[in-house]
């Protein structure tokens, strides 16, 4: 189950999405990345397999691209 961290633009609308492996990884990337930790967001399930943008760990998905 991926968890995700939501990038919008200047009028609130969601532009993209940042994929996670768990939301430990999710708060260590805010952390580095030094943005807002906008609270869990997890169990999501994610439609295509990715890699977690903090410790680039598979993350799976619902279709194997």
């Amino acid at each position: 189950m991926a968890h995700y961290h939501e990038l919008n633009d200047t009028h609130g609308d969601l532009i993209d999405l940042v994929v996670f492996c768990s939301g430990y990884c999710h708060e260590q990337w805010c952390v580095e990345h030094e943005v807002e930790y906008q609270g869990w967001n997890g169990c999501h399930e994610h439609p295509y397999v990715d890699v977690c943008q903090h410790c680039e760990s598979k993350v799976d998905g619902l279709v194997e691209v």
